[in-house]
This record gives structure tokens, C-alpha cells and sequence, in this order.
């Protein structure tokens, strides 16, 4: 039976709740950083002046990408993403400035967002292109471990570990959706897990970040400062909240409230009802980006779609589990909300492709070889190459 949601056209349910999420961010971030800015010496809507620069520019790209270019030119704009985002990275390493001990940004970027775009996307393509090799070695560790290594290597020059262990759950959750060979996958997840561990634990602020999380109550206090207050605030919060403006945590108790913890201030000042309405309109986001991998007429779709809407469901889970205390303290972002302006980026970008994905009509230039099992009626295996597998 052909699939009836090709005629129902972009996905505005993803439009909306997108939509609802940067407009409930654009207050969160000027209560949380109006205090910082002014100790700072700037106004109090200086953060949020440069926040809604950046939204600008992000829906703009929103519907760049989710209107005007089919997501089949990704296969070939990722690798160029891929690319671009690699030689940032390194000049944000030779000459970026460092904050906290990391060399992440440069001129106000993290190229290492765009390199994450680039690197997933790049996956995703050789994933797609496999066929009935998906469960080859070659397919299953050779090709994504190239671009995932070189990812993670530059990440592991910055530091940023918290990124490289979301992205190593990010490609494996792909790989499973594709089909790879999980003997191979699972071999290659417990060498590697145990050196990514001992890393964790014998560098720098990872490992103090650690041994506070676990540290007795009362001790370490300086390393896990975020953490508790973070928790100080969803308390103080209650069912509805302090009050629009009226938090106390991120009045000097939380450094940066803005950025690493803003869901604890949103909790601190919307309650549970507000945070509730938050964690609802991920969980509207996260169904309607699986539901268009779902529904797409090609892999690289379908695969692409299931990347974009895992990685941000990774970043919302860290940044979440940080602020109710169940993960140690991160610097991952809450997508959609947190300021940054990379990040926002990204997220905009990727919504804008999974829209596109969603749309009847696009993709037909991508043609895939043939995979034995699957059925020529199904959706996502419309765009099928018989001459490459000499059928």
C-alpha cells in the first residue's frame, strides 16, 4: 500500500514544536543571564540581544534547508560540511582561545558542531550506499570509523569528552537502525570503552568533575558547585515555580546559568508545570523526527533523519540528567534553549533537513543499491538502483 503521509506534506507538527521551543528559550535566556551580564559591565539584555542574532540566523537557515535544497544534496554538501568543519576545528586548537582548559571556539564559533553536522552526515551516506555489504567489516567499522576518528581525535585534542561519548552513542544507535554487523560493533565498543573510561578518569577537569559526582555529601564542594545549585534550583521551584525573573540560584550560585544549567533556572522559575511543558515538547520533537526516519522514501533519509533526531536527544538527556544530579557536570547544551549560538545553529539546520526529508517529492535524485529483504513496496526503499546490484 503506498504511504498516504507523502501526500500530507512538511511535517508541521516538527515545524511547531521547534517553533514553540526557541520562543520559550528567548525569555529563559534573559532571566538567567540579565544578572551575569550586568556584573559583567554589560546591560541586562546584552545576552540576549546577541541570542536572538543568532535565532535569526538560525530560522533563516531553518527554511533554507527545509525549502529550498533537497536533502539529496546532502551527499555530497556533507562531505564539504565534513571538511569545513575539520579544518576549523584545528584552527580553533592552533589559534582559538581557550576557556576552562579547552580550546573549542574560535571568532565566537564551535567548528566542532559543524563538524558533528558533517560527520554524521557523511555516515549516514556510506551506510545508505552499502546495500547488501551493510554488515561487511567495511561497512560496519571501516568506513564510519574514519570519520568518527578523525572526529574524535580533534574532540580529544580540545578536550571535549562529554561530545565524543554522545557522538559514540549518536553513530552506534545509527549503525543499529542500518543493519550493521552487532558482533563487529560490539567487539569494537568493548576495546574501546575501557581506554575512553581510564582517559576520563586521569584527565584534568573530567576527572574532578567525577570524583565530585561520587564524592561524599559535603565533599569536593568547589568541583560540583553547578550541581548542587543546580538541584537548589528545581527545588526551589516547586510544582509552580518563583516566578518569571524571581530566581535566586542564578544570581552568582550558578556561574554561566545561561549556558550549562538552564534548565534548573527554567525549573527554578516556571516549577514543575513548566518544566513538564518543556520535557513535552521534546518528547513531541523526538517522535516526529523518528516518525519522518520512519516515513522516508530512501535510506539516506531514513538514516539521516534517526542521526539528527538522536543527537538531539542525546544533548537534551545529558543536559537534563546534569541538572536533576544523575550525570556529572557536562557543558552540553539543551537544544533550542541554552545560549550558545553554534549549537542553535546546528539544531536549526537539522530540523530544516528533517522538514525536507518530510516532504513528498524530495530525494528523487538519490539512487541506492538493493537490499535483499526488503520489500519494493516499502517507502523507504522507493529510490532503489536495480543496476548496481545487477538485478
Amino acid at each position: 500500500m503506498e504511504n498516504t503521509a507523502a501526500h500530507t506534506g512538511m511535517n508541521k507538527l516538527l515545524l511547531v514544536t521547534a517553533l514553540l521551543l526557541i520562543c520559550i528559550g528567548v525569555p529563559i535566556i534573559y532571566t538567567a543571564s540579565a544578572h551575569f551580564a550586568v556584573s559583567k559591565g554589560f546591560p541586562a539584555e546584552y545576552y540576549l540581544q546577541k541570542h536572538l542574532i543568532k535565532v535569526v540566523g538560525g530560522l533563516v537557515l531553518m527554511f533554507i534547508f527545509a525549502r529550498l535544497v533537497d536533502y539529496g544534496h546532502w551527499s555530497w554538501l556533507g562531505r564539504v560540511t565534513f571538511v569545513v568543519g575539520v579544518v576549523l576545528t584545528i584552527a580553533a586548537l592552533v589559534a582559538g582561545h581557550g576557556v576552562k582548559g579547552a580550546n573549542r571556539w574560535i571568532y565566537g564559533i564551535q567548528p566542532s558542531e559543524i563538524m558533528k553536522l558533517g560527520m554524521l552526515i557523511c555516515i549516514c551516506g556510506k551506510l545508505s550506499q552499502a546495500g547488501d555489504n551493510i554488515k561487511s567489516v567495511a561497512c560496519t567499522l571501516v568506513q564510519p570509523g574514519i570519520f568518527f576518528g578523525i572526529a574524535a581525535l580533534l574532540l580529544i585534542l580540545q578536550p571535549n569528552y562529554s561530545m565524543i561519548v554522545m557522538l559514540s552513542f549518536v553513530v552506534g544507535c545509527v549503525m543499529v537502525t542500518a543493519g550493521v554487523n552487532l558482533k563487529y560493533l560490539a567487539m569494537t565498543a568493548c576495546a574501546v570503552a575501557p581506554l575512553g573510561l581510564v582517559m576520563l578518569l586521569l584527565t584534568g577537569h573530567s576527572s574532578k568533575r567525577i570524583h565530585a559526582f561520587f564524592a561524599e555529601e559535603g565533599e569536593m564542594v568547589a568541583s560540583n558547585w553547578q550541581g548542587d545549585h543546580a538541584l537548589q534550583a528545581l527545588g526551589n521551584g516547586g510544582f509552580s515555580g518563583t516566578g518569571f525573573g524571581m530566581g535566586v540560584q542564578k544570581l552568582g550560585y550558578l556561574p554561566e546559568a545561561h549556558k550549562d544549567v538552564i534548565y534548573a533556572v527554567a525549573g527554578e522559575e516556571f516549577g514543575f508545570i513548566g518544566t513538564f511543558v518543556l520535557l513535552f515538547l521534546y518528547a513531541i520533537l523526538f517522535a516526529q523526527g523518528f516518525n519522518i526516519a520512519r516515513q522516508s522514501s530512501t535510506r539516506f533519509g531514513k538514516y539521516m533523519a534517526a542521526a539528527f533526531t538522536y543527537s538531539l536527544f542525546f544533548n537534551f538527556l545529558v543536559h537534563v540528567c546534569v541538572c536533576v544530579g544523575l550525570f556529572p557536570m557536562t557543558g552540553q547544551p539543551l537544544p533550542f534553549i541554552t545560549f550558545g549560538g553554534t549549537n542553535l545553529i546546528y539544531s536549526c539546520v537539522v530540523v530544516g533537513i528533517l522538514l525536507n526529508i518530510s516532504r513528498p517529492n524530495t530525494g528523487k535524485m538519490i539512487k541506492e543499491p538493493y537490499m535483499s529483504g526488503a520489500s519494493l513496496e516499502s517507502s523507504a526503499y522507493r529510490n532503489v538502483d536495480f543496476t548496481r546490484s545487477g538485478v
